[in-house]
């Protein structure tokens, strides 16, 4: 399959119609996938969508309301552990945690967060975790040295910044662009600098439909991973749309985009020692009570068999 050449594999194939119901990300987090959902590709491929936006996504798929869904596997393995029905079947475009750390003008560096409110984006969870790990690791102790403010995501978080609730935030593009641009900010980290084996990302089906639909799961990450690698590949088509979706002009999403395209990996295949070093790492930050092992919380065959349809990761040709 040349991605190249603009034509998705499920092209020309006869595609059983199903309907799923999915969780899938927003903003900067799911973008690619939204722009594959507005082209229709899903549609195209027989698989007709409802969408929930859902708080607990695990809640949710305990109750059967949902088919897959994407997420923070610090969120899904506990719940797989403790007998909920799922399994994770790939990772997203994306697994390193695209997290950026600002700060007002005045705070040059990390010490200067010293006495100062750090917005955390919520109590517990992935942001929280690496937010704590990096101050950790820049010789600030999260519990004594600054002040933790849960302060949500996206606008929710860039609005206690720009207010002057928090002196500083973890947050997610395109707001620290934005920061960056209006003077208002300037970044302290790129997260994943500092902790490039800690997973935040991956893609999650129930087992009702891994047993009964295989096909429909590896047809979900075929139109997924395309559209990913589709919307790499050919920015100057991808970028005007991105910009009108995220509501930008179109030099601030190219910037957003650009500034996180390393991280952009469209690897499907889960790496078990990756999840691990997750899982050990919310242990030890208090965020899960028990050590866990990742063993039995995933499946990789249809990642495997969709990475080598679409050349990506292992499989690409000039690896």
């Amino acid at each position: 399959m040349d991605i190249a050449s603009g034509v998705p594999p499920w092209k020309g194939r006869d595609n059983k119609e199903v309907n799923l119901t999915a969780g899938f990300s927003k903003g900067m987090t799911g973008i690619a996938n939204q722009f594959a959902i507005d082209k229709g590709w899903y549609e195209d491929a027989g698989i007709h969508l409802n969408f929930v936006d859902t708080i607990n996504p695990v809640a949710a798929f305990g109750a059967g309301e949902v088919d897959i869904a994407d997420g923070d596997p610090g969120t899904y393995i506990p719940a797989i552990v403790n007998g909920v029905k799922i399994k994770v079947v790939s990772n997203m475009w994306r697994s390193r945690g695209a997290y950026w750390i600002i700060a007002k003008p005045e705070i040059k560096s990390f010490a200067d967060l010293k006495g100062k409110k750090i917005g955390s984006a919520q109590p517990i969870g992935g942001m929280p975790l690496t937010l704590m790990e990096v101050l950790s690791q820049n010789g600030i102790d999260p519990k004594k040295d600054v002040q933790l403010v849960p302060n949500g995501v996206y606008q929710s978080a860039y609005a206690t910044f720009e207010s002057g609730e928090v002196d500083a935030t973890i947050i997610h593009q395109p707001f620290a662009t934005m920061a960056e641009q209006a003077g208002k900010g300037n970044v302290l980290a790129k997260t994943w600098e500092f902790m490039p084996k800690y997973q935040t990302g991956v893609l999650v089906a129930s087992e009702k439909l891994i047993n009964e639909q295989p096909e429909v799961v590896e047809r979900v990450l075929e139109v997924y991973f395309y559209a990913n690698e589709y919307a790499k590949t050919h920015l100057d088509e991808f970028l005007p749309w991105a910009a009108k979706y995220l509501n930008l002009d179109e030099k601030t999403a190219r910037t957003a985009i650009e500034s996180e395209i390393v991280l952009w990996e469209n690897d499907p295949i889960v790496d078990k020692n990756r999840l691990q070093v997750t899982e050990d790492l919310l242990n030890q930050y208090g965020m899960q009570r028990d050590k866990i092992s990742v063993d039995g919380t995933f499946d990789n065959t249809f990642a495997e068999r969709v990475a080598k349809r679409l050349k990506l990761g292992k499989y690409k040709a000039n690896n």
